[in-house]
């Protein structure tokens, strides 16, 4: 009888790249060792996590198994592993259940890696087989309840977790839910564009000035959006340097950080951009050259956009916020974590 395999995925990226990877599955499910093409199941869900933070597939493996009447388990997390390394993957119930760890795929080609190790796993076989690849080692019992974990090695590990952590985050999605923020900056910028004391002074300004006023525009910007919704994790100063809490509490942090800086940089991008067609429109370059006494090119238009764009962030934008908070929380993992702690009962007020 084929057997029927199960695939599970936390709500977000790793939904959206196991539903994405459903027709490549189901193909290579059709070269399964037994002879026989197995079915295969998608749910999206998320296991709960135990007191130490760590979501233990040990525990729940079986039940979810059994419930569900499937033969095997492939569950896809967001939610970064470590034995003392970065985890990739971990098997348990004797190979009929495999946690992959979608952050430890890192950044570049994360998409083909996940595909390549979740064919193998509905051909089958075990996390791992038939590739050895690099940068990846198999070791025994990181789990005390694992029958193998497979870990990364290598000295870009963790910029490799930090980097898949960060793109888990999606900042992407955030910079759809700053229209508030974007708003308040196109019209800060918007009215200094109307000011010829501005046109002056993005004509006259030197470049590395430029440079240095965008550089702290973007970083207050993520600062205040981080410290405004409560983004960082102080855990990492609560804990001994050697804990895995408090390694997990800083590579959070780290990936907390760089998703807002992702998502502060693209609003600074399309504030430039829409100042850029305001100056255009606005300014008339027989009126700007009188201004500034000289010759103007579009690259003067750059420029006035350019310095609009970091006065409508510095001047409006700091005072701005997420849209939703939901959208915080599906955007970091402390926030996720917190939710997964939440719903399993472990959450702690203080």
């Amino acid at each position: 009888m084929p057997e029927k395999i199960g695939l599970l995925a936390d709500r977000g990226l790793p939904e959206a790249r196991v539903r994405s990877l459903l027709p490549d599955l189901e193909k290579a499910a059709e070269h399964h060792i037994s002879g026989e093409t197995p079915s295969i199941e998608f749910r999206t869900g998320t296991l709960p996590m135990d007191d130490s933070g760590s979501v233990r597939l040990a525990d729940s493996a079986a039940g979810i198994l059994r419930d569900y009447g499937w033969d095997r388990l492939v569950y896809v997390t967001d939610l970064p592993l470590t034995t003392r390394r970065p985890v990739i993957s971990q098997t348990v119930e004797c190979g009929r259940a495999t946690m992959l760890c979608l952050p430890a795929f890192g950044f570049l080609r994360a998409k083909d890696g996940l595909r390549q190790e979740m064919s193998r796993l509905v051909c089958g076989k075990s996390a791992g087989a038939g590739t050895k690849e690099r940068g990846v080692e198999d070791i025994e019992g990181g789990d005390v309840e694992a029958d193998t974990t497979r870990v990364l090695e290598g000295r870009g590990r963790t910029l490799r977790l930090l980097l898949g952590m960060t793109r888990a985050n999606r900042p992407g999605q955030l910079v759809k839910v700053l229209s508030s923020c974007l708003a308040t900056g196109v019209a800060t910028g918007g009215f200094g564009i109307f000011y010829g004391s501005v046109w002056e002074m993005s004509y006259l300004i030197a470049t590395w000035r430029q440079v240095m006023i965008t550089v702290l525009s973007i970083s207050l910007l993520t600062f205040w959006l981080i410290y405004k919704n409560g983004l960082w994790n102080s855990r990492s100063y609560k804990k001994s340097l050697d804990s895995v809490a408090a390694w997990r509490a800083r590579m959070d942090n780290l990936a907390t950080a760089a998703t807002v800086l992702i998502s502060a940089t693209g609003v600074y991008a399309l504030l430039f951009l829409t100042m850029l067609l305001v100056s255009g429109a606005v300014v008339p370059i027989q009126f700007f050259e009188n201004k500034v006494h000289a010759h103007i090119s579009f690259i003067d238009y750059l420029k006035l956009a350019w310095f609009s764009a970091s006065l409508g962030t510095l001047g409006g934008a700091l005072g701005s916020s997420f849209d939703t908070d939901e959208s915080v929380r599906e955007a970091t993992y402390n926030r996720r974590e917190l939710r997964r702690r939440q719903i399993t009962g472990l959450f702690d007020e203080s």
